[in-house]
Parts: C-alpha cells; structure tokens; sequence
C-alpha cells in the first residue's frame, strides 16, 4: 500500500519539475526610444546637454523598469511601471557630451537606445545643439 504522503511529495516534485522547465513567460521591455523634441542641429547632433528630453520605453504590461545612462545625465523619473498599456515615459537631460546609452532594464532583460550627444543650448523652447 503507498502512503499519502509518499504520493502527494511526488507530485509535489513532479509539478515543481514541470515548472522549472517550462518556457519563461515572463515580463519583458522591447524597446527604448528617445525623441529628438525641438532641437535645432548645428552640426552636434539632435541631442545637446542641459536639454530635456522624452524617453519612451515599451514592453509588458505592468513591466516594473528602471533607467540607466552609460553617461552623465538625470532622469525625471528613474524607475516607474509600464502600466496596463505597456508603455512608460521619463525625461532624460544629458550632461556630458558622447556617447550615451540609455538603457531601460527590469529582471527579465533590458533594451537600449544609443545617443550621440552634442554641446546643448537651453532655450526653453527649443535646444540648439552645437
């Protein structure tokens, strides 16, 4: 005769078995973008420092993420939820001229979009970037 017990552990391991071998359907973020607004390009590119701009990340809904530059800049808001949209924004204001990589990342990967950044002119409206 086997025991309750017995049957029910190995269910028990068999499900958890099952479980750690199924296919991940996790959350995950599929893409970062960042608007140019209305800079002006004087040769520096579309993006300048002291310039704010709007970061655009897509991915599951309810997708908890946080924002990273390779960089020195700020964000307005550095960790927010997708929502049930699956779509978020921040603002991103570079301080260092190069390269940055501004990166949307949550535990079930991370995307990143690369921006060349130029000299920036603040002009409240506009950012003329040289």
């Amino acid at each position: 005769m086997v025991r309750k017990s017995a049957v029910t552990g190995f269910a028990l391991a068999a499900l958890a078995a099952l479980l750690w071998t199924a296919p991940d359907a996790s959350a995950y973020v599929t893409s970062v973008t960042v608007s140019s607004a209305s800079s002006i390009d004087l040769g520096g590119g579309k993006h300048g420092t002291t310039c704010a701009y709007t970061v655009t990340v897509t991915g599951s809904a309810n997708e908890y993420v946080w924002l990273y530059d390779s960089n020195a800049a700020t964000f307005g808001t550095p960790q927010f939820s997708l929502g049930a949209t699956g779509t978020g924004t921040s603002t991103w204001t570079p301080t260092a001229t190069g390269t940055h990589y501004v990166q949307a990342w949550s535990y079930n990967g991370s995307q990143w979009a690369v921006i060349e950044v130029g000299t920036g002119v603040n002009l409240g409206s506009a950012c003329v970037v040289r």
